[in-house]
């Protein structure tokens, strides 16, 4: 359902990776408390983290929120990130609008593919 929200944050201390789901349509307020759930998550990763971020059912409701997107970008480039892999549907809007944002941020280059499938096969590859 494309109005249910969806936010989730989760480090798995093993693999040094943060997987992140972002569905429905959000708020400004929304994508704050996801930032704060972030941090966080971070804070329990060893540098050169990987992060998995499920985008596919993910719409916006305002621009307001790509300033928060472009907060936790920066948060985790700070926090030396390693692979940033984004699940996409390139049929929704939202995906143009996240590319045209993470071009715009120098040293971060996400990967984007189709599954959680095709996101973990990229992360075995290195």
């Amino acid at each position: 359902m494309e109005n249910r929200k969806k936010l989730r944050v989760a480090a798995d201390l093993k693999k040094n990776r943060l997987y992140i789901t972002i569905a429905g349509r959000l708020n400004k307020k929304d994508l704050d408390g996801l930032y704060t759930d972030i941090r966080f998550g971070v804070a329990d990763l060893k540098p050169g983290f990987d992060v998995i971020t499920d985008l596919s059912e993910c719409t916006l409701a305002a621009l307001s929120g790509f300033t928060t997107f472009n907060k936790i970008t920066n948060h985790l480039l700070a926090s030396d990130v390693g692979k940033v892999i984004r699940i996409i549907d390139e049929r929704r809007i939202i995906f143009k609008q996240i590319l045209n944002s993470a071009a715009r941020i120098k040293g971060y280059t996400p990967i984007y593919v189709k599954s959680l499938e095709e996101a973990e096969k990229e992360l075995q590859r290195s």
